[in-house]
């Protein structure tokens, strides 16, 4: 298999993360974003407009598993909350996408509003498969759609074209770059079930925790939640100032 690392899908779930593996996962899923992206331009010159969208699109799913591999470099996959997210997110297709893009917002934040609308529109078709590539039924019943008549040129051009944008950021981010080493809380966070982080955020309590350990000198956002959920939220407690000199100082 050419030295290729295959670590997607339900069955491969219990598989062991190390760093050799991450590595070669990164590498080769920049390798296949590459060369998806090149089919996906070749199909698109061709008027094979679906089907370029469709690469177009797996193309940036792959260089966002490389992004997550890249990340994962820095985490402590020793631990099996850690190991267990990380596997997870390489087969959820919306976490994919908004690492892929994640370079590209990081060099350049005024593009924001067209990634932003651009990552919707790619989250939103969920499996661009489904409609690129193969006949269906309307959920209604009562008419076909045909993967010729569900890609119009201009998205197929959109697709391809913004596929080429985020792997040049992407691409150096995860090769050429240097990943961080994670905290304690930044690893603590990162396995945090969203409905938690937004449950323990949500009120003016852990906010005025985190002002607190801000003038304190504490300006990480994940350490505060973190200490907050284990010596308030846990405990069924209210923060009230007592801790880190209250919000006078």
């Amino acid at each position: 298999m050419n030295g290729a690392v295959f670590v997607s899908g339900k069955k491969t779930s219990g598989y062991t993360l190390t760093s050799t593996l991450l590595k070669g996962y990164r590498k080769a899923a920049v390798d296949n974003s590459r060369e998806l992206q090149y089919e996906a331009a070749l199909l698109l010159s061709n008027n094979h407009f679906s089907r370029a969208y469709f690469l177009a699109a797996a193309s940036i799913e792959e260089i966002g598993k490389a992004v997550q591999a890249f990340d994962a470099l820095g985490r402590n996959v020793r631990d099996t909350e850690i190991s267990t997210r990380v596997r997870l997110n390489f087969q959820d297709y919306s976490k994919k996408i908004a690492a892929a893009v994640f370079p590209w917002l990081l060099r350049d934040p005024s593009s924001r509003e067209t990634i932003s609308i651009f990552v919707e529109s790619l989250i939103e078709s969920k499996n661009p498969s489904e409609p690129s590539l193969f006949v269906g039924i309307e959920p209604q019943g009562m008419s076909l759609h045909s993967p010729f008549s569900v890609v119009l040129r201009e998205q197929a051009e959109e697709c391809v074209r913004m596929a080429r944008i985020i792997f040049s950021y992407a691409a150096p981010h995860v090769l050429d770059g240097h990943y961080k080493v994670r905290t304690k809380a930044e690893d603590d966070f990162f396995v945090m079930k969203p409905a938690s982080v937004l449950n323990a955020s949500s009120g003016a309590d852990f906010w005025q925790y985190y002002i607190a350990s801000m003038k304190s000198g504490d300006v990480a956002f994940e350490a505060a939640l973190i200490d907050y959920t284990k010596k308030y939220l846990a405990r069924n407690e209210k923060y009230k100032g007592a801790d880190l000199g209250g919000l006078d100082g």
